[in-house]
């Protein structure tokens, strides 16, 4: 920890004892307070040790550039927060290739503020893993993207940053909350991304900018130094332009490094193989279409239907086998997600963006900056975290728990539900998203700006929930606008994904074409 960010602590005064107190429903005696006072200050004497035995502070050996942000007309989708440059002397699986990071990923030396006010001058002293197991990849950290104000909207036009834009239509927006990561692989001098994805943030903006977005088995790509939301269903995942590059930086991210992933049952694939791999054609694969996915229960809208059926033509002249599924369960995981989100929300809020109880590497800095900027400007915060932190507030004051634990509890139901769909099927099939990239409307009032960066999710969500990998490939399109399909695998099956999605590029290419939108 930084020598200015002591951990000596505040003692508790004798007129705060029973403000304490009443948050727990007891109240001191006046004449017990004195015995209270030195029990209290006791424990914080003890606490006060823990500044003694300061944890050294070991990233990789890199060049740190911190950069600046974009200048006029560098970046047209407001997608890159900053351009930098962290690049060691390793070499590896990446070999150079150029990597932009969520605005959420600590990258040491180089400022992070999730795209929110509150973060404001935070400066990470740690590399998250990934960013680690990037550079020792051989891998160059090029950009810090875009993204929603604390990862709380799939909208794309929550961050302090201002609104990332749609690479195909600059009057809609990218998606969010990874939509920085998504829309700034149009520009040249990237070649693939990070994101994260607690509702669908990776595979929402893939599929309004037209390209690949995989979200990972839970715990295949440690999290470890990247902030989230609730640790249960946090997932970092790449973001590219081909299946090669998501197969290249997929492979370094769960491969070598200096941490193991967060479960011990993972069995990192050879991805590149896989992809190098991949036939012409899809005889033999066998593919369940959602039918719940296209329905008035998600939102779906007719253009979205109509795309998403046509693709299946496609899909079957290569020799796809397809047939619809119905997965009920589908419609039936809000409940379970939201549970998670404002609860864990808040919860992770509390505990200064850590958390408790889990084993790993905590991050202290982030912590007390976010505890800075809650104090100076939490008035400055989203609706959508707004919202969460009143609902997760009540939940706690009201149910302590119960109903977070609820939800938890149906997780396996949840799971077992689209592990029985996915027998007898290489994976399911469903629309990335219920409609095309929102328009960017400033006078949109605040809880609509809410509710259609929550419902954008529709699809999404269900499956940070169970866990299952996710991977939305731009393959229809309406208008002109992309329209990402969605492949959903069994778990640890993202080789298998990465190979459909080969294929399928190979063989039909992209939609819509590529040159709009590198063009924009």
């Amino acid at each position: 920890m930084a020598e200015s960010e002591t951990l000596t602590l505040r003692r508790i005064p004798r007129l705060e004892l029973n403000e304490l107190a009443r948050e727990w429903g007891f109240a001191i005696a006046a004449e017990e307070e004195s015995a209270y006072l030195r029990l209290v200050d006791g424990v914080l004497s003890v606490l006060d040790e823990l500044d003694r035995h300061p944890v050294p502070v070991e990233n990789v050996e890199a060049v740190r550039d911190p950069g600046r942000p974009p200048g006029p007309g560098e970046d047209p989708c407001n997608a890159v927060v900053r351009w930098c440059r962290v690049e060691s002397t390793h070499e590896g699986v990446l070999g150079g290739m150029r990597i932009a990071v969520k605005d959420s990923v600590a990258v040491a030396g180089v400022p992070m503020t999730c795209g929110s006010r509150i973060l404001t001058g935070f400066v990470p002293e740690r590399d998250a893993v990934v960013t680690e197991r990037i550079l020792e990849a051989g891998g160059v950290i090029a950009a810090i993207t875009n993204m929603d104000d604390l990862a709380f909207s799939g909208g794309g036009d929550t961050s302090c940053y201002g609104p990332t834009l749609c690479p195909f239509d600059l009057a809609r927006t990218a998606g969010g909350s990874s939509g920085g990561s998504a829309a700034a692989l149009w520009y040249e001098g990237l070649d693939a991304a990070i994101g994260s994805d607690q509702g669908g943030s990776i595979r929402v903006p893939a599929a309004w900018c037209g390209v690949i977005g995989l979200k990972p088995t839970h715990g295949l790509v440690p999290y470890t130094g990247i902030a989230g939301i609730d640790r249960t269903f946090d997932h970092a995942g790449p973001l590219g332009r081909t299946a090669e590059s998501v197969a290249r930086l997929l492979q370094a991210v769960t491969s070598g490094g200096s941490a193991a992933p967060q479960r011990g049952d993972t069995a990192v694939a050879d991805y590149l193989s896989a992809v190098a791999g991949a036939p012409d054609d899809l005889r033999g694969i066998r593919l369940g279409l959602v039918a719940e996915s296209l329905g008035e229960g998600v939102g779906a809208t007719a253009e979205v239907a109509e795309a998403t059926l046509e693709t299946l033509e496609r899909l079957r002249e290569l020799g796809a086998d397809i047939r619809e599924v119905s997965l009920p369960e589908h419609l039936q995981a809000g409940g379970i997600a939201f549970a998670g989100f404002v609860e864990g929300m808040t919860a992770l809020m509390a505990g200064g963006g850590n958390g408790y109880h889990w084993f790993g590497r905590y991050a202290p800095d982030l912590a007390l900056a976010l505890r800075r900027g809650l104090t100076a400007r939490a008035g400055e915060l989203p609706a959508s975290v707004k919202t969460a932190l009143l609902v997760g507030t009540h939940l706690r004051r009201s149910y302590l728990g119960a109903v977070y634990a609820q939800a938890q509890n149906l997780r396996p139901w949840l799971r077992s539900a689209y592990d029985r769909a996915l027998e007898g099927l290489d994976a399911l099939l469903l629309p990335a998203t219920p409609g095309l990239p929102h328009r960017d409307d400033p006078a949109l009032s605040l809880s609509d700006r809410v509710l259609r960066g929550w419902g954008v999710l529709a699809n999404t969500y269900p499956t940070d929930m169970t866990g299952h990998p996710a991977l939305t490939i731009p393959v229809a399109e309406t208008g002109g606008l992309p329209v990402g399909l969605m492949l959903v695998g069994r778990p640890l099956a993202e080789a298998r994904l990465l190979q459909v999605a080969r294929t399928v590029e190979g063989s039909l290419g992209w939609r819509p074409d590529p040159s709009l939108a590198a063009a924009a």
